[in-house]
């Protein structure tokens, strides 16, 4: 039984990756925490704030299946709700989990959001 369930996990993992090979996958991610909304394209990454107002973002990107965690990374704004990360923020293709840490005038907040690339 528990077979299965790693069968059915390596599944989805290839099919992702298929997907995203021949062009099918996510154009972006979106997750909402309390205080802010995002929508993060996959490539490149930017961060979109389409709830509340941000005035500085700040990124930590890990791959908790390889052992990998990278520094934070800052980010500029590019326009109205719009930040893009000032270094490459990914070593490898894989699933990795993206925390943004948002700060403005409601406060701070750190969203995750996990992302196959």
């Amino acid at each position: 039984m528990k077979y299965a369930g790693v069968c059915l996990l390596v599944a989805g993992v290839l099919f992702a990756v298929v997907s995203r090979w021949l062009g099918g996958g996510p154009e972006s991610v979106q997750a909402a925490g309390t205080r802010y909304t995002v929508t993060v394209p996959v490539d490149p990454v930017e961060v979109r704030v389409t709830s509340g107002k941000a005035e500085t973002v700040t990124l930590a990107a890990a791959m908790p299946g390889m052992g990998h965690a990278l520094p934070p990374v800052g980010t500029v704004q590019a326009g109205h709700g719009r930040f893009v990360a000032t270094e490459n923020m990914f070593a490898m293709d894989g699933v990795w989990e993206l925390s943004i840490i948002l700060s403005g005038d409601q406060g701070e907040e750190m969203i995750t959001i996990s992302m196959l690339l």
